[in-house]
Order: structure tokens, then sequence, then C-alpha cells
């Protein structure tokens, strides 16, 4: 079990239980630190604006929310850049997956920014999946 091949550097962040707003600050602090797999998975999609997109949740339709993006790791800084604070409204539920060392490094660079608590995880041959509480420090 080898994570230094590129899609193990590849981390799947997952917020739910939040508004807009806070889904772009979570994602806006990660962006300083972490390129994008890709533009379209940028909660504005690929028309680059950057910032999440309504969904039925957010138009009054009921239902669930998730905004998902896909972080590079291996193009990792080292140190939280200057002025990289978030601010949320309220906690934001977190699910990281991807490789073991990718999701340690973002988990670590997380808790610089916020306060971070475990709620869980799940272990796999080659990948893990922790459920975070992302929080106002």
């Amino acid at each position: 079990m080898n994570d230094t091949g590129p899609s193990s550097a590849q981390v799947t962040v997952e917020l739910s239980d939040c508004s807009a707003h806070d889904a772009a600050a979570v994602f806006d602090v990660l962006r300083t630190a972490f390129p994008q797999a890709s533009p379209a998975d940028r909660p504005g999609g690929a028309d680059g604006s950057g910032g999440p997109v309504a969904t039925p949740a957010d138009t009054g339709a009921g239902g669930a929310t998730v905004w998902t993006e896909t972080f590079d790791i291996s193009g990792a800084a080292d140190a939280v850049p200057p002025g990289a604070a978030g601010t949320l409204t309220r906690p934001v539920s977190a699910d990281v997956q991807g490789g073991y060392l990718a999701v340690d490094q973002l988990r670590a660079f997380l808790a610089s920014v916020f306060a971070v608590s475990g709620e869980g995880a799940a272990f796999g041959d080659q990948e893990k999946d922790v459920h975070l509480c992302l929080a106002n420090r």
C-alpha cells in the first residue's frame, strides 16, 4: 500500500448541513493552499463563477444540499497562507475521502484554520473517509 500515486493525492471534500456562504468560506480557504483537480469540481461549476450554485434546498424546494470539490494535495502548501481564515455562521459537517496521507494533510490544514473535531472514520485498503465537524476558532 504505497500512497504516492497521482490519484492518491486527490481528496474529495463534501460539505453538508451548511449554507452556500459557509461552503464558500471553507472551499475558498482550501483553494488558497491546494489546486483543484478540475474546474468542473468547483461549486460554481465549469463556468468559473467560484461560488456555490443554487440547489433545490437553496431555492426552497426541499431536499439536502451537499457541496463537493476535489483537491490535489500533491501541490500542498507548507503553511497557512497569510490572511487565510474561514468564518462560518454555524458548524459545518465535512466528509473527506482520499488516500491516507492526503486526507491527513488536508485535515491538518483545516485544523490550522478552523476548530476541527473528528466524528468518525472508515478505513479501506488504500483510502480512508473521515467525517469532521468544522467550526470557528
